[in-house]
Formats: structure tokens, C-alpha cells, sequence
């Protein structure tokens, strides 16, 4: 017997992510299955189909999504679709909820007024980005929100860390199957969030990541929070893309202010002169939800996440072309040689020879184990 979640698998992989027909899929049907089985010339004659999609849907079985289904379960993965009880109600409020989410770990209560915060910003943050991103949800959790980020670099990480140091719960949203290796030097936060919380994707088991998977998943990171907080972000970042989507779905947008000169500060400034709330403290955030009594005054050690907000120095003008590629994956959080590699698409041998110029240029910090930092 097919499984009802199957028939949200087929949809899913019909329509794709990010679409905004599913949801009227289900106001205009009794029910899935109804859906399903009133055929292709009825697909037709609703005329909001493309000819893509409804070939899409005609050449994918449910013996397939099944079989999707059952590989998810047997990677220890939940799957809820979008008519299931327990699937996020905040997500019902987006024009474009996802058709089914794959889960590792346990999905915090986003019921009632649970109030859930998105941090994000650039992958290369600096000392000091690191430092607030960590502090706020630090300071956030222990006043007990969920704190709901991307699991990439930089902020995104200070994030999902500063949360995991409070004993709190967070939610990471990846743009690719949970069970994809992306961004391998993060396997182990990943993990650590799926204890105190969850991991979360539309995407199913062996989805790869891509350019267009990260901004079509900003808006589930967006949709599951009441506000998203942006710290560090240059003038075009994938975090002003999930301000942008938690804007158009009537969510709340803050800002932490940066130092003009810097073009990390770019994005978030811009955000505060176009009407996002500027914010320095978690007590600030809180104080716009009517919690501010929960703020705790334990403060966080910054060691303890393994972060020094050490001055990050600036890379001279007269740097090589990839001693400059390389610069700009490198972060206050340490990385292994392979990792470098990855991120700036160079061989590991040309990696070397730019972290050795940057050595001698004094911008980057070397460890054992062939791990670098700035």
C-alpha cells in the first residue's frame, strides 16, 4: 500500500522547490490522493501548469516517491508533508511552503507564541561579526528561542553555536539533502545540531547542493521564524534574500549596524536605512516580542566556541590574484587544507602557495594538522 506522504514526494518532485501551486493544490482538493488521481487532462484544465511540470508529474511514479520515502526512513530521516499535523503551521503563512521536509533530529515546538529567530550573514564575517552573531544567540537561547540559521560559514555557524553553548534548541535548513557531505569542515556542528535540535530540508536524500538551492531554501530559514536578524552582510549576500523573504511574508527584520567603511557593513546598513530595526543586543529583539524580562545575564565565554575576536588584519592591495581567492575563504573559524580547496576551486598544491604568500603577509594563522585561519 502507498503511504499518503508519497503522493506529497510525487508533487514535490513535479513542481519543484518554491513553488506556490501546492498550497492550492490543497485548498482546491479534498485531499492529495483526489488530486492525483484525477489525471493528466485534469491537470490540464486547471491551466496553472506548465507543460514541464505536468510532464514532470505524468513520468514519476509513486512506486519512485514511495521508494524515496522508504530510503529517507531507513537514513533515520522524518518526513512530514504539507498535510500532516505536526508539519510547521508558520510555514502555512508563506505563499510557497515546501511540499514535504526531511528532518534529522527532533523538530523543536514552533507552536503558539514559541518565538523562533533567524541569524544570518556573510560567510566571511569578521572577529567581531562572529563575536555578536555567537553572543545573540547565546543570550537568545537561554531566554528560550529557537535560533534557525543555514549551517554554512561564518555567521550562519557563530549562530547554530552560540544556541548549542546555551543548552538551547536551533534549527539548520540546508540547501541539499541532509544526507549530502556539503561544506564537510561543518559535518560535526551539523551533527551537534541534530542533538539540540534539528536538522531540515526539502531537498531528499543525495539532493547536491547548488546555486539555485540555497535562495529557494532562505525562504523556509525566513518562514519558520518571527523576525531574522542579518549580521555582517555585503551589498549582495544570500542573507538579504531571507530578509527579503521575511519581508514579503510579513515577518520582522533586524539589523546589527557595521562599520560603514567595511563592505560586510553594506547590506545591513542599507537594511536599517530602508526600515529593518537596529539592533546590539539580544534584550533588543526580545523587547519587541514582550519577553524582555527573559533575557539571563550569564554571559558566553567566547573561547567556547572556539573563537578569539582577535583583529582580523587586512589584506594588502599588492596580495597575488589567488593569495586574494584564498583570503576570502578564509574565516575566523579554522579550516583544514582540503576545505580551502574546496571552497576556493583550486588545487591543494596552489592553495599552498597562496597560504604560504599570505603567511609572509601576516593576514593568516596557521594550525597543526595543515589548518588555517585569519
Amino acid at each position: 500500500m502507498v503511504d499518503r506522504r508519497a503522493y506529497w514526494i510525487w508533487m514535490q518532485h513535479g513542481l519543484g522547490a518554491g513553488s506556490t501551486k501546492p498550497l492550492r493544490i490543497l485548498r482546491s482538493y479534498e485531499n492529495i490522493e483526489q488530486f492525483y488521481h484525477s489525471g493528466e487532462e485534469s491537470w490540464r484544465l486547471e491551466g496553472i501548469f506548465t507543460t514541464k511540470e505536468i510532464a514532470r508529474l505524468s513520468s514519476y511514479s509513486l512506486e519512485q516517491a514511495q521508494a524515496q520515502l522508504d530510503f529517507a526512513e531507513k537514513l533515520g530521516q522524518q518526513v512530514l508533508t504539507l498535510d500532516d499535523p505536526c508539519f510547521p503551521s508558520r510555514l502555512y503563512q508563506i505563499p510557497n511552503p515546501p511540499c514535504v521536509l526531511y528532518i534529522k533530529g527532533r523538530l523543536p515546538d514552533l507552536g503558539g507564541e514559541r518565538l523562533a529567530i533567524a541569524m544570518v550573514g556573510t560567510r566571511h564575517a569578521s572577529g567581531s561579526g562572529i563575536a555578536t552573531a555567537a553572543s545573540l544567540s547565546y543570550d537568545l537561547a537561554k531566554a528560550g528561542v529557537v535560533i534557525v540559521s543555514g549551517g554554512a560559514l561564518g555567521i550562519d555557524t557563530a549562530a547554530h553555536k552560540g544556541a548549542i553553548r546555551a543548552e538551547g534548541e536551533t534549527i539548520c535548513v540546508l540547501g541539499c539533502g541532509i544526507d549530502f557531505n556539503y561544506l564537510m569542515s561543518n559535518a560535526a556542528l551539523r551533527e551537534s545540531v541534530a542533538r539540540h535540535g534539528a536538522l531540515v530540508s526539502e531537498y531528499p536524500p543525495n539532493s547536491p547542493a547548488s546555486a539555485t538551492t540555497f535562495p529557494v531554501r532562505n525562504r523556509i530559514i525566513a518562514g519558520l521564524c518571527q523576525g531574522t536578524v542579518v549580521v555582517e552582510a555585503a551589498g549582495k549576500s544570500g542573507s538579504l534574500i531571507t530578509a527579503d523573504f521575511a519581508l514579503n511574508q510579513g515577518r520582522d527584520v533586524f539589523a546589527v549596524p557595521g562599520d560603514v567603511s567595511r563592505v560586510v557593513s553594506r547590506g545591513v546598513n542599507t537594511l536599517i536605512q530602508t526600515g529593518a530595526k537596529a539592533v546590539w543586543r539580544a534584550r533588543d529583539i526580545l523587547e519587541e516580542y514582550g519577553l524582555s524580562a527573559k533575557i539571563m545575564q550569564e554571559p558566553m565565554r567566547m573561547d567556547e566556541i572556539r573563537r578569539e575576536p582577535a583583529e582580523v588584519r587586512p589584506l594588502p592591495d599588492d596580495a597575488s590574484p589567488e593569495a586574494s581567492l584564498v583570503y576570502g575563504c578564509l574565516t575566523q573559524e579554522e579550516q583544514p587544507l582540503s576545505a580551502l580547496s574546496e571552497h576556493a576551486g583550486l588545487d591543494v598544491r596552489r592553495v599552498l602557495a597562496a597560504l604560504t604568500e599570505l603567511e609572509l603577509l601576516g593576514v593568516v594563522r596557521s594550525y597543526s594538522g595543515k589548518r588555517y585561519s585569519l
